[in-house]
Order: C-alpha cells, then sequence, then structure tokens
C-alpha cells in the first residue's frame, strides 16, 4: 500500500469531521455537507482501490485508458459545479440589486416624508 493510500483517507476523515462540526454549528448547509462528504468520500476510495474504481469508470464511458476517464470525469463534474457556482451567484446578485433597489426608494420617501414633517412644522411656528 502506498503513502498516499494513507493519507488521503485521513486527510479526507479531518475535512468531514470539520464539515459535520460546520453543519452542527449552522454555518452549512444540508446540501452543500452532502456534496462535500460524498467528495472526500469519492477522494477516499480513488485512493484506496483506484484501479478498480477507474477501471469501472473507463469501462462504463468507453474509454480506454482509466487516467483519461478519470479526468474526463472530473472535468465534467468541475463544469457542472462551475454552472451551479454561477447561478448561484446571478442569483445573489439580483437579490442584492433588488434589496438595494427597494432601500433607495425606502430612504427617498422617508427623505420626502421628513421634508413634509419640517415644512408643516415651520408653516405652524409662523402662524404663532
Amino acid at each position: 500500500m502506498e503513502f498516499y493510500q494513507w493519507l488521503v483517507p485521513i486527510i479526507a476523515l479531518y475535512y468531514i469531521y470539520r464539515i459535520v462540526g460546520q453543519f452542527r454549528n449552522q454555518k452549512r448547509l444540508v446540501s452543500s455537507t452532502l456534496v462535500w462528504i460524498v467528495f472526500w468520500v469519492t477522494c477516499s476510495v480513488l485512493a484506496i482501490i483506484p484501479d478498480l474504481v477507474s477501471d469501472q469508470i473507463a469501462k462504463l464511458l468507453g474509454f480506454k485508458s482509466n487516467v483519461n476517464a478519470v479526468i474526463f470525469v472530473a472535468l465534467g463534474l468541475l463544469f457542472v459545479f462551475m454552472f451551479y457556482l454561477t447561478a448561484i451567484i446571478e442569483k445573489m446578485e439580483r437579490q442584492l440589486s433588488d434589496t438595494i433597489r427597494e432601500l433607495a426608494l425606502e430612504n427617498q420617501k422617508l427623505k420626502q416624508q421628513l421634508l413634509d414633517s419640517k415644512k408643516i412644522s415651520d408653516e405652524d411656528s409662523l402662524r404663532s
């Protein structure tokens, strides 16, 4: 057994422990917790039995080389994650723009109300 076959699962256990701790402290959502746990378990499995997993992936996808199959799957997953991340970022940007727009309109209304109340106050003081 190679050194990395011991090291990767130990690192994975450490990060899984941290991720679960963050979830318990409500710093992480269930979905991201599950994604990261699946990621670290997959890394551990690939480290412990690399040939078996990569050969199965190559056979399933029709690649001749197991290394090419693993690289292809990894790149595909990266593109999928990038798609979801950009979608989430765009959604957050829209929410932020809407919130700022609403705050600006509310601020303008409050300024107008303040000016109106000052005018009424000034008119009342002139009458007295």
